[in-house]
């Protein structure tokens, strides 16, 4: 098998041949059209990230003045209270499991459920009828 012929046309220049004083300058001339629209574009995006310094300081300032140290605060105050409050919790939990949770969760519950059914539309226009409201 023979290696395949490289095909070249008449028009198409050879790739190792030196361009000429034309194609220099038009690639030249390229690479300076790309620069300037590169330069424009990072124009515009500076222009609007000023526009948005000029209009937003006070926003920015309150952001990184108040804002952050708020929150860096909750944070550390939420770690301090985690590990404080982890030990009592454990202690409690392993010295009484069954304390009586569970039946307390029950009665809330339902107590919870009456009240939102007593909310039900019907229920409260019945009431306002009868001009006799419900006890809670």
């Amino acid at each position: 098998m023979t290696p395949p012929k490289p095909i070249n046309s008449a028009d198409a220049p050879d790739v190792y041949e030196p361009l000429s004083r034309t194609e220099k300058l038009e690639e030249d001339a390229s690479l300076v059209g790309l620069a300037a629209a590169d330069g424009l574009s990072a124009l515009e995006v500076a222009a609007i990230v000023l526009i948005g310094l000029l209009v937003c300081p006070p926003l920015a300032i309150l952001a990184v003045v108040v804002v952050v140290p708020i929150l860096a605060a909750a944070v550390v105050l939420g770690l301090v209270a985690v590990v404080l409050t982890a030990p009592y919790l454990l202690f409690h939990h392993f010295r009484n499991p069954d304390g009586g949770h569970i039946p307390l969760l029950g009665r809330r519950l339902r107590r919870a459920g009456r009240a939102v059914i007593d909310l039900a539309p019907h229920r409260i226009v019945a009431d306002a009828r009868t001009g006799n409201p419900r006890a809670a």
